[in-house]
């Protein structure tokens, strides 16, 4: 199936279905999950809902809205240059992708998945910014399509380094303290030395995600200069002023050395996904940050 068919398909369904969007049982999709809103603590919460079909060829189509005050959100202002961000996982944490579903007009996101391990559940966390309402976090579980019980959940190689690609990536420290905001700084090295073809990767010097092997605790942090952090006055990580900041061109030059901060909500081990653009190519970098 094309991405124009596949795209034409789900335009049509969620149409279709729009008018029954309030209520899972009324949608006409059978298989349908409600989200879990995990957007931390303090803001208004959300309910969404999810229908997805299963294409012969293992693609996995995505049909997905939220709902505020009754109603489909329909506007969603642009966060580091895309209305969504969407974190697929699965359950075992060895399939990774970062994507972006295309907005229709009716408040539904729409996309086609290609699963490694289609046998498996799948996490998929909806990652935007509501007009009006802040960031919101929703995250579907999808289940297993044989029942099957839930995976051993993969942890990344411990250590403070990782070789992508000709670059190594290295974090520090590689254990934070839970339930507080922590810093951990990044470099990347090509050739032995601080690699000098980097440049933003969807407006930020890099996205960084960690997910709980545990619980399935989900943090999207952005790289930031120590500029950055100096000029941080929100108690969100950094969120609020990357939000009001201008995406950087993806042409710039940027260093090779930035910070995440992260707040992990519970102690357990997690696996972090560091992106980032080194020449024309996209990378990631898998690590693991441990609590104490």
């Amino acid at each position: 199936m094309s991405e124009t068919s596949v795209t034409h398909r789900l335009a049509l369904a969620a149409l279709v279905c729009a008018g029954f969007a309030l209520s899972p049982a009324n949608v006409c999709a059978a298989q349908v999950v409600a989200g879990r809103d995990i957007t931390f603590a303090g803001t208004t919460p959300m309910t969404g809902f999810l229908r997805w079909e299963h294409e012969p060829d293992g693609t996995v189509l995505i049909d997905a809205w939220e709902i505020r005050n009754g109603s489909v959100v329909q506007n969603y202002n642009l966060d580091m240059t895309k209305l969504m961000h969407l974190i697929v996982v699965s359950d075992d944490l060895t399939d990774f992708q970062h994507v972006h579903p295309a907005l229709l007009p009716s408040g539904h996101f729409t996309i086609a998945l290609h699963l490694a391990h289609p046998e498996q559940a799948y996490h998929l966390y909806f990652d935007g910014l509501p007009a009006g309402a802040g960031r919101h976090v929703l995250r579907f579980d999808l289940p297993s399509p044989s029942g099957a019980p839930i995976a051993e959940r993969s942890l990344h190689p411990a250590g403070s380094s990782v070789d992508v690609g000709p670059y190594t990536v290295t974090i520090d420290p590689t254990s934070v303290p839970f339930g507080e905001i922590a810093t951990i700084s990044v470099h990347i090295f090509k050739n032995g030395r601080p690699a000098t073809d980097l440049h933003p990767f969807l407006g930020v010097m890099s996205h960084g995600v960690l997910v709980g092997t545990k619980d399935l605790a989900y943090m999207h942090a952005h790289g930031m200069t120590a500029e950055m952090l100096n000029m941080n006055s929100a108690n969100d990580c950094g969120d609020s002023m990357m939000m009001a900041m201008t995406p950087m061109p993806p042409d710039l030059n940027i260093g090779s050395q930035f910070e995440f901060q992260i707040l992990a909500p519970s102690a357990q081990a997690y696996d972090l996904w560091i992106q980032f653009i080194g020449g024309k190519t996209v990378y990631t970098a898998p690590l693991l940050v441990t609590t104490r």
